[in-house]
């Protein structure tokens, strides 16, 4: 009698699994897109203890490596990195557990005949786009005050971050955190938004177009969005210098320092950050284009301009070589 009830549980265990399988496989088998396609994997931190407990199990009985989908609300903080995972060789960064890849290096790049730069670099490769975080200063977006972006890596259990679009700087943009709307104010100038969905792909938007759509359907199929730009290569191709004559931020066509975030293929992505006198948009483009990114959005450069790594900056900064305080970093963390 036991043996039968112990081959009922198990055949029960493994419909289980096999259904759980059969839901999560779709997810990790997504490819990048050029256009912002909804979805409907908004998690709940309830729905994501389920989920890791789910995968957890899998682990256990089936041997697959079990990665945690980390909450969207914070509600639960990031394990902190092993330092017994970075190790130094040739000059590199690296960092390897079971759910996130880096690699941080420095290159020194002759971008034409007036224009050089130190190039640093950060080749990240994560299991689950939750691992994909956005921190503000202070941990609010409300918050009135600024910190060193290095201050605000070090309020989280960040394996690599960088500066992102320091959003307070500005009074327009359409700002999304994890499904929900945090600002939408448009300028008179057209912007470029780059959006990521919930499969951690990229995707640009006009903002306007992107607040009309957000008005009409709502932010949920939004992970994360921000606002600075211009997007300078998409599909894998620079794109038309025409289209920056648009855009208002940047100091485009001239050297300058330079900072961007591009996808190279699904869940694998390219920070760069360059040092001063850096290079014109177009040229940075191009540099960003050779590397093999499919999509690449311009951020905030110049003083902002900041790669992080095991707890401090990677890069010389710009201009003066002290940190300007900004109002939000990007960064990615472990899902073990």
């Amino acid at each position: 009698m036991r043996n039968r009830k112990r081959n009922k549980s198990t055949v029960a265990m493994f419909l289980m699994m096999s259904l759980l399988m059969s839901i999560s496989l779709p997810f990790f088998l997504q490819s990048p897109q050029s256009t912002v396609q909804l979805v409907e994997m908004k998690q709940e931190p309830a729905s994501s203890y389920m989920n890791n407990h789910a995968r957890t199990i899998l682990s256990e009985v089936t041997g697959i490596e079990s990665a945690r989908i980390l909450p969207f609300d914070f509600s639960v903080p990031e394990q902190a990195p092993n330092p017994e995972n970075f190790t130094h060789e040739d000059g590199k960064v690296y960092y390897s557990d079971g759910t996130i890849e880096v690699v941080c290096w420095k290159e020194h790049e002759v971008f034409d005949a007036r224009s050089y730069s130190d190039v640093c670099l950060a080749d990240v490769k994560i299991r689950h786009a939750s691992q994909f975080r956005r921190q503000w200063a202070n941990g609010d977006y409300n918050s009135k005050g600024y910190q060193f972006p290095s201050n605000i890596f070090s309020a989280t259990n960040g394996v690599v971050g960088m500066s992102a679009d320091f959003y307070k700087h500005r009074k327009y943009g359409v700002i999304v955190q994890y499904g929900n709307l945090i600002c939408d104010k448009r300028g008179r100038c057209p912007l470029d938004v780059l959006v990521i969905d919930y499969n951690g792909n990229f995707h640009i938007w006009n903002d306007s177009e992107l607040s009309e759509h957000i008005a009409k359907n709502g932010a949920d199929d939004i992970m994360l969005s921000f606002t600075f730009g211009p997007a300078i290569v998409q599909n894998g191709q620079v794109v038309d210098y025409t289209h920056y004559r648009h855009q208002a931020l940047g100091e485009l066509f001239f050297p300058q320092s330079r900072a961007a975030i591009g996808q190279l293929g699904e869940l694998h992505y390219l920070l760069c950050v360059t040092t001063d006198p850096g290079a014109s948009v177009i040229r940075f483009a191009k540099y960003m284009q050779e590397k093999g990114c499919e999509t690449v959005y311009n951020l905030d450069g110049g003083q902002s301009g900041t790669l992080l790594v095991e707890g401090k900056t990677y890069n010389r900064i710009a201009y003066s070589g002290i940190e300007r305080p900004m109002s939000d970093i990007i960064y990615f963390a472990s899902a073990e």
